[in-house]
């Protein structure tokens, strides 16, 4: 995946994070220009490689929205991180290079403007540092192996990732409480295990296999036929295995919403929304995951995304309401 970054002078390059990364020796000096360049390209890139994905905070201030724009940019550096082949430890390069320019953005020595956006989010919003290189944590958990022999690898990887991701997004989301962390990192886990199973296939397709080998193993999956997208017996049960696990996690985080004050709940619940009825549409009928145009279909998102415009989110076995003077 490439997207376009910034460089110091303003203009957008081509250039995808293993070159840009690998070839930038300079500081952004930190001001008021190079902070709303950096928040600019964020939002360019999120708003590229999301896509139609972001509605969920169409509701949230416009502070708020590109403060979560950082931390989906941050995010995507770790996708892009997955899609590296790990040959003659390069990828492993890359990726000390990009933790190394995590580390340095927070002592204000920034290499693109994209961090100096990051850093100033985490500080206007008090997002714990250790969330934001968490997912790079959890790349280097991939990069190494290339695979997930058991599915506690597959777990730790999902809960830093996906896990810290989430954490990292809820002091933007509007907290109201504190030790929403445990839940955070459930909540985020849970939503990425979601993405991985409902796009196994092409995920498959492209040689890259996230899901726990000795899982794979155990059900009999034959990888060839599910390339071909052919159902089977053993497929069928693989996918209700994992969302017994998935759906466990999300009752273990019912109680997330509660930390976010009211728009930060709307959110949350939109974006539980997405991935509940895509466990339950798999749950129903596995073969779903199986569609070359995704398990929901474009009308099914369009009335979750509807609800969300109109205030009407669906209600959810994994997400408590809570009553406030709002």
């Amino acid at each position: 995946m490439r997207w376009q970054t910034v460089t110091l002078d303003g203009k957008h390059s081509p250039d995808n994070v293993e070159n840009f990364m690998l070839e930038t020796d300079k500081y952004v000096e930190l001001n008021s220009g190079s902070i709303e360049r950096g928040y600019k390209s964020c939002h360019d890139a999120v708003r590229k490689f999301f896509k139609g994905h972001l509605w969920p905070t169409v509701n949230l201030p416009g502070a708020q929205r590109r403060a979560l724009d950082t931390i989906l940019f941050n995010l995507m550096r770790t996708i892009d991180l997955l899609d590296l082949e790990s040959v003659d430890g390069r990828s492993l390069d890359v990726w000390n290079e990009l933790r190394d320019d995590l580390s340095d953005a927070f002592r204000d020595q920034c290499s693109s403007v994209e961090l100096v956006a990051l850093v100033d989010a985490s500080r206007r919003f008090g997002i714990p540092k250790q969330f934001l290189f968490d997912p790079l944590r959890g790349a280097d958990l991939w990069i190494r192996a290339q695979k997930f022999d058991s599915f506690e690898e597959l777990e730790s990887f999902c809960s830093y990732v996906g896990g810290s991701s989430l954490a990292s997004a809820m002091p933007v989301l509007g907290l109201i409480k504190a030790n929403y962390e445990v839940e955070a990192i459930e909540c985020g886990k849970a939503i990425m295990l979601t993405h991985l199973l409902a796009n196994c296939v092409s995920d498959f397709k492209r040689n890259k296999i996230f899901l726990a080998q000795e899982d794979l193993e155990d059900c009999n999956v034959d990888i060839p036929r599910l390339k071909l997208r052919r159902p089977s017996p053993s497929f069928r049960h693989l996918v209700r295995l994992y969302i017994c696990r998935i759906q466990e996690m999300f009752y273990r985080a019912r109680n997330l919403g509660q930390y976010l004050d009211y728009d930060g709940r709307r959110s949350l619940k939109s974006l539980l929304s997405i991935n509940w009825q895509t466990l339950l549409k798999m749950q129903v009928e596995p073969e779903w995951v199986l569609s070359p145009e995704g398990v929901l279909t474009h009308r099914e998102r369009f009335l979750l995304r509807s609800r969300h415009l109109l205030g009407l989110e669906m209600e959810l076995p994994i997400f408590v309401e809570q009553c406030d003077d709002h």
